[in-house]
């Protein structure tokens, strides 16, 4: 056999051989397939996007309306004269207080007690002719009617008397009930007419807080509620919800309430601003950063989390009460996994690579 042959064939032979031991090898995929597989893995989870994350869960929270108020004190007065004539005393000065019953002015009497003298004559002349009248009836030499003449006499003589005394006692002012001078308007020696006023009194020993709820959450406000108010000073107080209007104002749709406090600290002052909140309700709700808010394609507010999948979803939310490191929110589930940083460039249903916000993004 020809030696050139020979060696061909055996080459062929070896070349068959390499190729079957190659088959054999393999267990289900060619040698070259499973490195492209193990090569690529890695490269794939390269090109997910990283996300900063953390873990939270609901805490309870009371959900409050707030609204707007402002604190009034519980009883204003404008004490006016009963009847005219000088300022002859002002025992007090204005911001002092002064209890029920004292006198606060006095005025002058001029001819009032001329003219109680007068009546108390008058009143004894009828008396005296009413009485002799009465025995002249009884012996029959007095007709009835001289005799009811008489006793009409009287009677007027009695009620000019009442009204000499009433009018004496109209000079003589005092507080209807404990209060404090906020402001007198006269000064001794000035003169003022019936119905002028004489001083201001306030009754602050309880104060209101004024305020007017949308009507969306009126439902939500009972008489008896307790309320709690800020006032712009920086004092808080503590009262109870004890009127709410039955009709809304037709320019704002809004219910007027009051808020009553008991014993408000003597330097609380009536007139200023407050923030009234009233609690509504228990709920499990998340303390979030705005930072970390979203908007979907439908303009709804909401935060972006991702799930076992590590796939991103959405949640809409709806915020329940705001405080100075952030706001409370419901819409969530107890138990999330919230997407603190990077949520701007990754949408619902596409998974990402979460990385713990205690660990660095850039690693």
């Amino acid at each position: 056999m020809n030696k050139s042959v020979l060696i061909a064939g055996a080459a062929v032979v070896a070349l068959v051989l390499w190729m079957l031991s190659g088959q054999l090898g393999s267990d289900d995929q060619p040698a070259i397939e499973k490195t492209a597989e193990t090569t690529t893995e890695p490269e794939r989870a390269k090109t997910l996007m990283k996300v900063q994350t953390r873990q939270q869960s609901a805490q309870q929270v009371t959900r409050e309306i707030v609204i707007q108020g402002q604190v009034e004190p519980l009883k204003v007065m404008y004490l006016r004269a009963e009847t005219g004539g000088s300022i002859e005393l002002l025992p007090f000065t204005k911001g002092q207080r002064i209890a029920k019953g004292e006198v606060i002015a006095e005025l002058s009497a001029d001819n009032r007690l001329a003219n109680l003298a007068v009546a108390k004559a008058n009143q004894v002349q009828a008396q005296n002719e009413y009485t002799a009248a009465n025995k002249l009836r009884k012996q029959g030499l007095q007709s009835q009617t001289a005799f009811n003449t008489a006793a009409a006499k009287l009677e007027s003589a009695n009620a000019q008397v009442q009204a000499a005394e009433l009018e004496i006692g109209d000079t003589v002012l005092r507080a209807p009930f404990d209060a404090l001078i906020d402001n007198l308007d006269v000064e001794v020696g000035d003169f003022i007419d019936r119905g002028g006023r004489i001083a201001t009194l306030i009754d602050n020993s309880k104060l209101l807080i004024t305020g007017s709820v949308p009507q969306k959450n009126i439902l939500d406000v009972k008489t008896g509620s307790q309320a709690s108010a800020t006032l712009i000073t920086g004092e808080a107080l503590n009262g109870t919800v004890r009127y709410i209007s039955s009709m809304a104002d037709t320019a704002t749709r809004s219910f007027n309430i009051e808020v009553v406090i008991d014993n408000p600290p003597a330097s609380t002052m009536s007139g200023v601003s407050a923030e009234l909140s009233i609690p509504v309700e228990t709920i499990n709700a998340h303390l979030i950063s705005p930072a970390i808010l979203a908007l979907d394609d439908d303009g709804t507010l909401g935060v972006k989390a991702v799930n076992d999948n590590n796939e991103v979803i959405f949640h809409a939310v709806t915020v329940v009460k705001t405080e100075s490191d952030g706001a409370w929110v419901t819409g969530i589930p107890d138990n999330v996994t919230l997407i603190t940083l990077g949520q701007g460039f990754v949408n619902p249903g596409e998974q990402v690579q979460p990385v713990a916000e205690t660990n660095d993004l850039e690693s």
